[in-house]
């Protein structure tokens, strides 16, 4: 073969026909025969002594460079088949030789490292030890599958394969979607697959054994075809106006490359289509052609297609042409459409008009045209500068590099182009944002690497800018699909990480190492299978709350502003105990803690703490976590209508019970005493009787007007209040009765007393109450959603202004109760110890009875409600439905007990209806006799 000085290429030197250097002489050598460049570092001259500071040969030079030669020479010769050795040129650095050895035949590596270990300084790189071979049929098409194999005569380790390509950049060649690399014996392969026109250039496999490296290179040259992107102008020809003809324009644009297609233009719609001169604009060539549309003849014609094809005619075998058809819709007459809307051109209905991208993206934005309504912009337009990190990965992924040598520069364009472009805010720059996180962690996967700290910092803030626009993502309805990618490459990330000691936050995102014992600020603790802690990462979002679906089993629900992803580090089996801070739970509002399951929240693994600590979740996995609060409290199944039916009852029964004092007043009301429990008894069952009233007004708080809300607000706030106060009034009285026996109320007095007490206080109570809280404003003293007082959190709400007095009066009524009952229990002197124990616990129980509902004790059970949490499962809910049923049941109650329960208010109500009976009974009696004395 040609030696490789003489030769243009190295290929070349294989082949009988050869372009031969001028400068150098023919040269034929064995095939195999080793070409060896070196480079030697010697002490004993100064490169001074060989050029001047003009960089001139001094006389010197060809004396030393003899001495160079020959002491070099004495080294190599040592080689069977020692040929000749050249210098071909020297370098600063005391002095660096650089040179060429030919060996005409096989050599022996290990005499070759131990002559270069002698020549310290010494670095050699051999061609003709290992054989290349690429595909014969050159060039390749693009998508086809050619192999490259290199053979060493001896093991000379593990191979390096590197691509040169035509900007004379050298990339390694790795695993990757186009590139599977194997060992077979000698032979190292490159197995490519569908590849791409950027495998074009010098492939070289190097072997390396310090200080040699054995080399060999071939060229691999690919028939390359081009993305194409099309369009015509107009995008619809309208043939609606009456117009006769329409001149339209095509353009097929791609990429400017070194490439020579030919270019053709076809159409079965079109006669006299006709290409015309391209146009080059920066990197892009346009091709374009002309065609008319000739309205009349194509009046029944919907549509037209024009196809433009690039051939290249250098493939030898497989793919050679790719073309791309324009679908061109003609507006008629008869057509629906879309007026222009600028910039978007007139357009047919159910057809999409696109627009190129201006010059700071790559792509196209696309409007559909339904009916006669233009529908919301889509736009794929993707910052530039995204599109070349995507580009660069994309290679990276195919098999042209590693990712652990680009990391740091792919990372760090990707946080600057994220954080200083403001475009980056759009659903199309998210998107490839996160695929190329993706597709970045796929091939440090697929090539066996972890990240470090190195990365973390830009990491952390390219995934918080994009959360900076939480609108961004909803601009399609894929906008759960990406926050799945999103949350699923952060994910794979961390555990494809090697982290140490790491705490980096950005505006959105915040990620920390911790140990499982300790993982401050976040509030997370971690228990795993074994009693040794673990490594915890931790990353808390803000904003993402926002992207992602606020559903559980398709139901709304409300959720916190943060979102824990928990990892654990070398470990299957965790349990984690998690704190989320700032969360603002509304009383009655059931908390779900949940993690993402790739396509919904989900409950699984994971509990609430529970009304008594809201903000805590514990999980048995590792995930993305975050905890959810339901958008309407806890309802209880046939409360409503249980309470509707209860005070039906209740309000039955007040009137019987007013009916029935009117009826007996005379006949019970026989001294101060029972005057005065009278009264106070008429006054609870009427103020009660309009409370119920109002109660059931606002039973449909959304369908009350807001006036009415408020004026209905006051009376229920007035008229609960004054029952209070009167009960207040009749448990005055009972203790009156109870401690002062010997002094008796006088009916002034208490009269007086019970018309202060019962109406002036609840009055100015709510008087009070109505101008403090904005003059009964919405929201302050009521609510129009329930049209009752309010309740904020802690005391703060209108709604103490009623509980507090109610409080203390029911406090108060309780005393009484007791006192009453301490009475009954204490016998009397007279009794002494002959006293029944039954009677007394008979007549406690009475007690209770009777005294419990005209007293209000029952409202107790309403602190209780207040209280408790309806998530308090089942305490919360036993306490609300004997409330619901005792209270709405409250004028029931007074009636049997203070009613029908009263034996006076009995025998009274039995006299009345025998003495109308009676009279009755006469009256019939007189009817009968008067009849018979007229028949007779």
């Amino acid at each position: 073969m040609w030696s490789s000085d003489a030769c243009t290429n190295y290929k070349c030197c294989k082949t009988e026909m050869c372009i031969l250097r001028d400068t150098e002489a023919a040269t034929c050598l064995s095939n195999k025969s080793v070409s060896i460049n070196g480079e030697t570092t010697t002490k004993n001259y100064s490169y001074n002594q060989l050029f001047n500071s003009d960089n001139q040969k001094t006389a010197m030079y060809d004396k030393i460079t003899a001495d160079i030669a020959k002491w070099l020479k004495g080294n190599f010769s040592a080689l069977p088949w020692f040929d000749s050795l050249v210098i071909t040129a020297f370098r600063p650095g005391s002095v660096i030789v650089e040179y060429t050895v030919q060996v005409l035949d096989s050599i022996n590596v290990t005499q070759l490292e131990g002559i270069a270990n002698t020549l310290n300084g010494t670095k050699l790189v051999t061609r003709g030890l290992v054989t290349i071979d690429v595909p014969e049929d050159q060039p390749v098409a693009i998508g086809s599958n050619p192999t490259i194999n290199c053979t060493t005569r001896e093991d000379l380790g593990s191979v390096k394969w590197v691509l040169t390509d035509t900007q004379n950049k050298t990339t390694p060649i790795t695993n990757g979607s186009q590139a599977t690399l194997s060992r077979t014996g000698m032979t190292d392969t490159v197995q490519l697959q569908n590849i791409a026109g950027s495998w074009k250039g010098l492939f070289t496999c190097e072997y390396s054994k310090e200080p040699i490296l054995h080399i060999a290179s071939e060229m691999l040259d690919v028939a390359d075809l081009p993305d194409i992107r099309a369009i015509s102008d107009p995008q619809f020809p309208d043939c609606s106006d009456s117009k006769p003809k329409i001149l339209l324009k095509f353009e097929c644009t791609i990429k400017v490359n070194t490439e020579n297609y030919t270019v053709s233009w076809n159409s079965s719609d079109f006669q006299d289509l006709r290409s015309k001169p391209s146009e080059i604009k920066g990197d892009f060539i346009q091709y374009k052609a002309e065609a008319t549309v000739n309205c009349p003849e194509m009046s029944n014609i919907e549509l037209v297609k024009v196809t433009c094809a690039f051939t290249n005619n250098r493939a030898k075998v497989g793919m050679n042409k790719r073309d791309v058809t324009l679908v061109i819709p003609i507006i008629q007459s008869h057509s629906n459409y879309c007026s222009a809307d600028s910039p978007w051109p007139k357009a047919k209905s159910s057809y999409t008009a696109v627009l190129d991208c201006d010059s700071s993206a790559v792509g196209q934005k696309s409007r559909n045209c339904t009916g006669s309504q233009w529908r919301i912009i889509i736009s794929n337009c993707v910052n530039l500068g995204l599109y070349d990190i995507y580009t660069d990965v994309q290679e990276i992924g195919k098999g042209l590099g590693y990712i652990r040598e680009n990391a740091d520069r792919l990372f760090s364009s990707l946080k600057t182009i994220t954080t200083t472009d403001t475009s980056i805010n759009s659903y199309a720059n998210i998107d490839i944002s996160v695929g190329i996180l993706k597709q970045m962690n796929d091939v440090s996967l697929n090539q066996s690497h972890q990240w470090n700290n190195t990365i973390m910092p830009n990491f952390v803030s390219t995934i918080s800018n994009v959360l900076n626009d939480t609108d961004a993502w909803h601009q399609r309805q894929e906008a759960t699909s990406l926050s799945t990618d999103y949350l699923e490459t952060i994910e794979s990330v961390i555990k494809n990480s090697n982290l140490s000691s790491m705490n980096q936050s950005s505006v959105n995102v915040h990620l920390m190492t911790c140990n499982s014992s300790n993982c401050s600020p976040f509030n997370v603790s971690v228990e795993t299978e074994t009693e040794t802690e673990k490594d915890v990462v931790v990353v808390a979002y803000k904003n993402l709350a926002d992207i992602l679906p606020k559903t559980l089993n398709n139901v709304p629900f409300d959720s916190g502003n943060t979102i824990l992803s928990v990892t654990v580090v070398n470990s299957t089996s965790v349990a984690l105990k998690m704190t989320f801070e700032g969360i603002q739970r509304l009383r009655d509002h059931e908390m779900f803690c949940v993690y993402w399951n790739e396509t919904e929240w989900s409950r699984e693994g994971c509990s609430w703490g529970g009304a008594s600590n809201p903000t805590s979740c514990d999980c048995t996995h590792n995930s993305t976590f975050t905890i959810l609060m339901s958008k309407h409290p806890v309802t209880l199944p046939y409360m409503e209508p249980l309470t509707y039916v209860c005070l039906g009852v209740s309000i039955v029964s007040l009137v019987l019970c007013i009916l029935i004092e009117f009826l007996v007043w005379d006949t019970v009301v026989k001294s101060n005493i029972s005057n005065f429990r009278h009264i106070a008894l008429v006054n609870i069952c009427t103020w009660l009787l309009f409370a119920y009233c109002a109660f059931l007004g606002t039973a449909e708080p959304e369908k009350t007007p807001p006036n009415w809300c408020l004026i209905l607000t006051v009376v229920k706030h007035y008229c609960f209040l004054t029952v209070f106060f009167w009960t207040l009034c009749l448990s005055f009285l009972l203790l009156h009765q109870l401690i002062f026996v010997f002094e008796q109320l006088r009916k002034k007095v208490y009269l007086a007393f019970s018309i202060t007490l019962g109406y002036v206080c609840p009055l100015v109570c709510v008087v009070v109450t109505f101008v403090h809280f904005e003059s009964g404003g919405v929201g302050k003293y009521y609510s129009n959603k329930t049209c009752w007082l309010t309740y904020d959190s802690g005391i703060k709400g209108s709604i103490f202004a009623f509980i507090f007095p109610v409080g203390t009066i029911v406090i108060i009524n309780m005393f009484a109760l007791f006192v009453v009952i301490t009475k009954i229990v204490t016998p009397a002197v007279s009794e002494a110890k002959a006293r029944d124990e039954k009677a007394v616990v008979k007549g406690i129980i009475k007690t209770i009875v009777f005294l419990s509902p005209i007293l209000g004790i029952t409202w107790i059970f309403g602190f209780l409600v207040f209280m408790l949490d309806l998530t308090l499962k089942p305490y919360a809910q036993i306490v609300n439905y004997a409330f619901t049923i005792l209270n709405s049941l409250q004028g029931f109650f007074i009636l049997l007990t203070n009613c029908f329960g009263e034996k006076k208010v009995r025998e009274a109500l039995l006299k009345r209806f025998r003495a109308k009976l009676s009279v009755h009974s006469k009256s019939d009696y007189s009817t009968k006799v008067t009849s018979v004395i007229k028949k007779n």
